[in-house]
């Protein structure tokens, strides 16, 4: 009889466990979700695909009402967010409103649903004026997107349910290298959302527990489509590392004596979840066979996410965690691949800090993603008392400080910060000052009369590239 017992006790065990596998990966689809992120593509919020983007305007462009509904929801800033100050400051630890709205849209069943689970989120007159949007843009989106595309969304996660027991495997091993401290009694909600076609580009995004994971519906990549699943799940294992792993980790970085180890900082996160995920994972859905094309859309990322792999496998293999030794490679990696790393704006403007007097954020936003790639940007305004800003005397970060007024005046107060740029005398004809401080930090001054003329300062940076670097003070 005790034997019995036991035998049930162990097939009652296992079951429980293999219960709580399946649970662990949701794969889903959301109208609710689908359509908020239909209308951040539609009014060009930055995460959003080009390629879906491209496709709304070619069926709504001369849509007058449309057009208003997509400006009005651009409008609502989903950006801010709750900061923790008592984490390491170059980990940036915050939760976004997007992320909150992010996570509560795709439980929803409706929009009734969602608007009750959102309530406290955002300010009341927010959260009415974007249900409203909502509302009055889900037939177009339903006519547009949904009603072709949800059956062939919940065909694709179908097959991806297949690979349940390969995730959360993954997810083990890659939790463990991480040292992060997720627990498997939080499940990862795997949502799919419709983007019209069979080829071009697609986004995804993580979101506390949810990875929003931008599919064509008209492709079949079941294996390339979990690769990036697995690729979101790593921000998130990321971030969620115990403040005192954080802290350990920057340790390592800030102790590297090499010009690259703040730049190899930077890219850490997104090289580490293209290795493991489009590298490490995708050779494990291929049984074996590595992707010899390309990992990622941008090329630091995906040079410095190959230069890393062979020492991501042997610790993978291994059931190591990331350490010293494993930092202190990435780092020589990343100058070995990018020995004019620090002199180039694109690489430098990964973790950016940009000031400005009087110039609206997202308006500096979208002028800024025209150009650049960046992991983390933050605006700051009004610029009065600049020289004894906190961020600008101790921030680790790259700086654009926009002069759009009081050019002269502000120039003299940099000074005090800067001495690099003492003996530069202000000339009106000037449109920027580009050069590297005491500290390694990329610091580039814009002279604009106008708003109007950011653009083209910006489009003026991304041509020179970067500041030669015999000659570091360059205007």
């Amino acid at each position: 009889m005790m034997k019995r017992f036991s035998l049930f006790l162990i097939i009652l065990c296992f079951g429980m466990a293999k219960a709580q596998q399946n649970d662990f990966f949701v794969f889903k689809e959301s109208e609710v979700y689908s359509l908020f992120n239909f209308m951040e593509t539609a009014s060009k919020k930055q995460g959003t695909s080009s390629n879906y983007r491209q496709y709304i305007e070619s069926k709504l462009s001369g849509d007058q009402e449309f057009q208003k509904l997509a400006n009005d929801f651009k409008s609502i800033d989903f950006n801010e967010g709750i900061v923790r100050q008592d984490y390491p400051k170059g980990r940036n630890y915050r939760k976004s409103y997007l992320t909150l709205l992010v996570a509560q849209s795709l439980k929803s069943k409706d929009l009734k649903d969602f608007n009750e689970r959102i309530t406290g989120i955002l300010p009341v007159n927010e959260q009415v004026k974007m249900l409203d949007i909502l509302k009055n843009a889900q037939p177009y989106f339903r006519k547009y997107v949904w009603n072709d595309g949800e059956l062939k969304i919940k065909n694709q996660i179908s097959d991806l349910k297949k690979y349940r027991e390969m995730s959360s495997q993954l997810f083990i091993k890659f939790n463990k290298f991480y040292k992060s401290s997720w627990d498997q009694q939080i499940p990862f909600y795997v949502t799919l959302y419709p983007i019209p076609g069979k080829s071009g580009s697609t986004v995804s995004t993580p979101h506390a527990n949810a990875l929003c994971i931008g599919t064509l519906t008209d492709a079949k990549d079941t294996e390339g489509t979990l690769s990036v699943t697995m690729h979101e799940m790593c921000h998130i294992l990321y971030h969620e590392q115990s403040r005192n792993v954080q802290f350990e980790q920057e340790k390592y970085f800030n102790e590297n004596p090499s010009k690259y180890s703040k730049l190899a900082y930077s890219y850490f996160n997104e090289a580490m979840a293209t290795a493991l995920g489009n590298g490490y994972a995708w050779k494990m859905l291929k049984k074996g066979v590595l992707d010899q094309g390309e990992w990622y859309n941008n090329t630091t990322i995906d040079l410095f996410a190959k230069a890393i792999y062979p020492m991501t496998e042997k610790y993978l293999e291994s059931n190591r965690s990331i350490d010293k030794e494993f930092i202190n490679h990435a780092v020589k990696v990343f100058g070995e691949t990018f020995p004019d790393a620090i002199y180039e704006y694109d690489q430098n403007f990964n973790t950016i800090n940009i000031f400005t007097d009087d110039i609206d954020g997202n308006y500096i936003f979208d002028n800024f993603f025209d150009y650049f790639n960046a992991n983390n940007v933050g605006v700051s305004s009004p610029m009065k008392n600049i020289s004894q800003s906190p961020k600008l005397l101790e921030d680790s970060s790259s700086f654009i400080i926009i002069l759009d007024k009081q050019q002269k005046e502000y120039l003299e107060e940099l000074k005090t910060v800067f001495p690099e740029i003492k003996n530069i005398k202000y000339d009106q004809s000037v449109q920027n000052i580009s050069f590297l401080d005491s500290k390694g930090r990329m610091i580039v001054l814009l002279f604009i009369s106008k708003k109007e003329d950011l653009k083209a300062a910006m489009e003026k940076l991304s041509k020179h590239k970067k500041i030669d670097k015999n000659k570091l003070i360059q205007y």
